[in-house]
């Protein structure tokens, strides 16, 4: 999500994590996902790519994991804030983008403790299918139809600017022979674009 990120009113930080199952493998995970085809060679360069010129722009990563995400923003100009609901996950992140960089334990079923347009733009990568009880593991993901999603948006006051399919980032072929021709054509990512539309012109005519 990017454009117009939305947050909530300002509330009291989180000092500790709720149990959280990734935190028993978080290095693991990190290490298994870092160059992966799917989320290496499908999910985050589409995510980037639709992010665009993130320079100079306050960008929020939730559901940031251990920071790879972040770390690209970063690297293209962008001032990035993470949160993540497992300390472990966000130990990674630490190492990997340093003492400096802005985290913060948080569950994002709760109000986020972050001032009204404190981002310019929100990025949440691989976080809807986790949403429903918290529990990531074992892998358990909760389908649902597209309009679901959608309609979850525009209840939430977003304008639904972009739905991407990404497909595999060309250079996989060469690293994983094997399994690139079964995702060469696979829908294995839905992208959304959402906005913050912009005040009725004529609300206060």
């Amino acid at each position: 999500m990017r454009r117009g990120g939305h947050s909530t009113a300002a509330q009291p930080a989180y000092p500790t994590a709720r149990a959280n199952d990734y935190d028993s493998f978080a290095e693991a995970y990190s290490a298994e996902t870092e160059n992966s085809l799917i989320n290496a060679y499908i999910a985050r360069p589409a995510i980037m790519a639709l992010a665009g010129d993130v320079a100079g722009r306050r960008i929020l990563d939730a559901g940031c994991g251990s920071g790879p995400l972040s770390a690209a923003l970063r690297e293209r100009g962008a001032v990035v804030t993470g949160v993540d609901a497992g300390a472990g996950m966000l130990a990674v992140a630490r190492r990997r983008l340093g003492d400096d960089a802005d985290l913060h334990v948080a569950d994002l079923r709760d109000p986020l403790p972050f001032d009204d347009g404190a981002f310019d733009d929100v990025v949440a990568s691989l976080v809807l299918n986790y949403l429903e009880d918290g529990q990531p593991f074992p892998m358990t993901f909760w389908r649902r139809p597209l309009q679901a999603m959608t309609d979850a948006f525009a209840a939430a006051g977003f304008r639904l600017a972009v739905i991407s399919e990404p497909k595999a980032d060309p250079a996989a072929r060469e690293v994983f022979p094997d399994d690139f021709p079964n995702f060469a054509d696979k829908l294995a990512f839905l992208c959304f674009v959402v906005e913050v539309p912009p005040p009725d012109a004529g609300a206060d005519a």
